[in-house]
């Protein structure tokens, strides 16, 4: 066993419901999830590293750790109640969600039980519908965000550098440099930038006591659900990851009864000639067909809801300032350059 199996206190939680009739609620993936509050984007570092660490090392123990060399994605949003989702299918932005907190019954817990779950807890409503968040986007609204990506692609593309690149490659160094809507959902290998930017690093700055939240994307958890296939690429490698609904007993009757398609999840790292992306040690998580085609809403979302529920995640307190260490180059001058020619003309 790890050495350190006590986590950091939390100040509260705050619980978040799915509806169980909402797919894919169906034993995959819990219907009722609650994110620990720390009192500051440190204390919350500390705790989701030490808990992932532990549940990686007892797999290891066990023998069903799958032995990536990368297994966990880091993200970084600066309000709690932000969906885990790509950019292109996220719904209107609201401002953060008033919640109602209630004490914590010291009555009834012991010593123990406080030291977990802290001292108070806040529940967010409404429950979040699959259903609902389809109903946010309209087909005209998909293609507008489409072509918002498209038309900076085309613009970038005046750079050599970017012309060069691959399709994919452009997508992701747009990603980095545009505020365009997009469907890939960019991660990192490094916990500190998520920090930095769930702190709102190069962006408008958080209220006071308004919460954060740091995501930490596991890999293993797929391996019961998918095939996985590591391969290189041009100044990369990528993961693909292909459904085994065979092994998925009555999900898989369940899925087909709702019409939702086989996906395929691809995880990519690859090289980009610019200092945004290789700051942040940038990730690409992407979803299509099995062919490669764009997904029917339903399907999509389906999925990005089941990654979202098995996400490691934990919240904190903003304190008002961006989250920085020089000494491992997480700065603002580091990770959000603005004066690199791709981010000057996507500036304007």
């Amino acid at each position: 066993m790890p050495p350190f199996t006590k986590l950091p206190r939390p100040e509260g939680f705050v619980n978040f419901s799915y509806s169980p009739m909402s797919p894919p609620n169906w034993g995959m993936v819990a219907s009722q999830l609650h994110t620990f509050v720390y009192r500051d984007v440190g204390v919350a570092l500390q705790a989701l590293l030490q808990a992932a660490t532990i549940i990686q090392a007892r797999r290891l123990e066990e023998g069903t750790a799958n032995l990536f060399s990368e297994h966990l994605y880091f993200r970084g949003q600066h309000d709690i109640t932000h969906r885990l989702l790509p950019s292109r299918l996220r719904g209107p932005q609201h401002e953060p969600m008033l919640r109602q907190r209630f004490s914590v019954d010291t009555a009834l817990l012991d010593n123990d039980q406080r030291e977990h779950f802290g001292n108070w807890y806040e529940n967010v409503e409404p429950m979040r519908l699959i259903e609902d968040s389809i109903a946010e986007l309209s087909e005209s609204e998909l293609q507008r965000r489409d072509a918002l990506e498209a038309s900076d692609i085309n613009r970038a593309s005046s750079i050599a550098a970017i012309a060069q690149l691959s399709h994919f490659q452009k997508r992701a160094a747009v990603r980095h440099y545009s505020g365009a809507p997009s469907s890939i959902l960019d991660t990192s290998t490094n916990p500190e930038v998520a920090a930095f930017f769930a702190t709102s690093g190069g962006s408008k700055q958080p209220h006071p006591n308004q919460m954060g939240m740091l995501w930490a994307i596991d890999l293993n958890f797929l391996a019961g659900l998918f095939t996985f296939e590591i391969t290189s690429i041009a100044n990369g490698e990528r993961v693909k990851l292909r459904e085994a609904r065979d092994n998925w007993g009555i999900n898989k009757k369940l899925f087909e009864d709702q019409g939702i398609l086989p996906v395929c999840l691809e995880l990519t790292s690859v090289s980009l000639p610019f200092r945004r992306p290789q700051a942040q040690h940038a990730r690409f998580f992407s979803l299509t067909g099995e062919d490669g085609t764009p997904l029917p809403l339903l399907t999509e979302m389906t999925w990005w809801s089941i990654i979202e529920r098995q996400a490691y995640n934990c919240a904190f307190i903003h304190n008002g300032s961006t989250y920085e260490n020089p000494s491992h180059n997480i700065t603002c001058s580091a990770l959000m350059p603005s004066d690199e020619e791709l981010a000057i003309i996507l500036a304007d």
